[in-house]
């Protein structure tokens, strides 16, 4: 657990009101509480690169859409391996 010595400042939330972090608006940029939002949470992607003992490990942070439009591309490069493999 982490504990703070200093009290965040509170603004009220521009949808409902409730209070938020002022900060979540001046270091961020977001109007409106996590509870308001409408953005997901990201998501990321371990990636592998290179070859042989020269590879290395990498991570992709992605938007929610990005992960879904990631997912369905490996899904459907998994199934055409597998239908290939069975000719």
């Amino acid at each position: 657990m982490i504990m703070m010595k200093n009290k965040l400042k509170m603004i009220p939330c521009a949808s409902c009101g409730a209070p938020m972090p002022e900060l979540r608006l001046t270091k961020f940029g977001y109007k409106v509480c996590v509870n308001c939002s409408e953005v997901g949470a990201y998501r990321a992607v371990t990636t592998v690169h290179g070859s042989g003992d020269h590879t290395y490990n990498d991570i992709a942070i992605m938007t929610p859409d990005q992960y879904n439009t990631y997912k369905q591309t490996e899904e459907a490069s998994t199934k055409a391996a597998k239908s290939l493999r069975k000719e």
